[in-house]
């Protein structure tokens, strides 16, 4: 298991199409906006109160003092007393006064410094919070991603013994992650198990008409008695059917082999429209019907021009062979879907399926109606659009016959194997 890489930056933008975006910073500053205004509201009404009070202190006038000291002098002058005690008194008094004024204009300054200090310690607060809230938020985001990409071995960085409520939810991804991983694991198994069934049911199916065939051709062959003359017809009509069932069991086996040996995609730039072209004409030579493409956009995507050929030339074979003597015309389209993506439909003129086809129902059965045919290339054709990470689908025509509808992604699937 390996251990999840630190969040991307969010400045970063993404450089494919369905990377992974960053979290919009909402949260962050709604945290900001509220520790701000929690924050600032009541200091600066206290602010202006503590002002007021102040303000209302430093209002208290001298002037009746001044008063009171002027009747003294007054009354020491009339006595003949020294007043240099009085004249003291009269100095730290103006003094008093001076620092009272100047008190007075500060007070507003300092008030307004107090709510600017506090504010940025403020901001800076809820900064630091919500990286501390969201980088927990921003780690579990990448890792979900990684999910969606199917990557089931990503673990986040979470201690074993967790100290808050988003490391424990840091440990239970981790946990949740182990249950999906071996949750897999069991169905891969199951489906092994169940692959290999529809294997030994196709097989059975398949092998049982020839093998009849063979076992009656011998019943023929045994029943020569050597007191009848040897019917030289019978025999050779017993080996023929023998060597032609023997000859479909070479071919059989020859498409099962080549399918359990298609390459691996080799992924580059394709130009998607040149390539149906190409196939169309391929066939066109040789059908009963014509087969055309409708004209429209190109479109380039990163995929395996070989596996491409062998995927819509089974399609477009399959329905030149379904379509009869003087049926409406094969006809593929190529168009453009939102998203980044594309889809090809191959419609023809034949008897057509009863439901629709897609998924798992397309390689169930693995038989053929065809007299030579395997009954692989529907199979073959889901293999190499699953490769794609695309989607295949039969389904009745508008018109009749059958439409087969494929969807590729202009770019495939990280998991999907790299160009050599």
């Amino acid at each position: 298991m390996r251990s999840h890489p630190p969040p991307a930056d969010a400045s970063t933008p993404p450089s494919a199409p369905g990377a992974l975006r960053p979290p919009p910073p909402r949260f962050r500053r709604k945290l900001l906006v509220v520790m701000l205004l929690a924050g600032l509201v009541p200091l600066v009404l206290l602010g202006l109160l503590a002002q007021g009070a102040l303000e209302r202190v430093l209002s208290v006038s001298i002037a009746p003092v001044e008063g009171v000291l002027d009747g003294v002098s007054a009354d020491l002058e009339r006595r003949g007393l020294p007043q240099d005690a009085l004249n003291e008194a009269r100095l730290n008094l103006a003094q008093a006064e001076l620092a009272r004024r100047a008190l007075v204009r500060r007070v507003p300054a300092f008030i307004a410094a107090l709510v600017l200090v506090s504010g940025a310690v403020l901001a800076l607060s809820a900064v630091l919070l919500g990286r501390a809230l969201t980088r927990p938020v921003a780690t579990l985001t990448e890792g979900m991603w990684a999910y969606a990409r199917g990557d089931l071995t990503v673990r986040l960085a979470a201690p074993e013994a967790p100290r808050d409520e988003l490391q424990f939810l840091l440990g239970q991804f981790n946990r949740m992650g182990q249950e999906l991983l071996a949750q897999r694991e069991r169905l891969k198994s199951a489906e092994q198990i169940a692959a290999w069934q529809d294997v030994a049911r196709a097989l059975a199916h398949e092998l049982k008409n020839p093998l009849t065939a063979m076992k009656l051709s011998l019943a023929r062959l045994s029943r020569t008695d050597a007191s009848m003359p040897t019917d030289s017809t019978r025999i050779s009509e017993a080996v023929s059917l023998l060597q032609e069932e023997v000859d479909l069991l070479m071919r059989m086996t020859q498409s099962f082999s080549t399918f359990a040996r298609l390459p691996a995609p080799r992924f580059q730039d394709v130009a998607l429209r040149p390539l149906l072209a190409e196939i169309c004409t391929l066939y066109a030579g040789t059908s009963p019907v014509p087969v055309e493409l409708a004209p429209g956009p190109d479109a380039s995507l990163r995929a395996d021009p070989d596996g491409l050929r062998r995927l819509f030339g089974n399609l477009v074979k399959n329905a030149t062979e379904a379509s009869p003597s003087g049926a409406p015309p094969v006809r593929v389209a190529l168009e453009a879907l939102d998203g980044g993506a594309v889809r090809v439909t191959v419609t023809d003129g034949g008897s057509g399926v009863p439901t629709v086809l897609e998924g798992p129902a397309l390689t169930r059965g693995l038989f053929s109606t065809k007299p030579e045919g395997s009954g692989l290339g529907l199979p073959i054709a889901q293999k190499i659009v699953h490769e794609h990470g695309g989607t295949l689908r039969l389904e009745p025509g508008p018109a009749g016959g059958t439409l087969a509808r494929v969807d590729l992604p202009l770019v495939p699937p990280s998991s999907a194997p790299a160009s050599a």
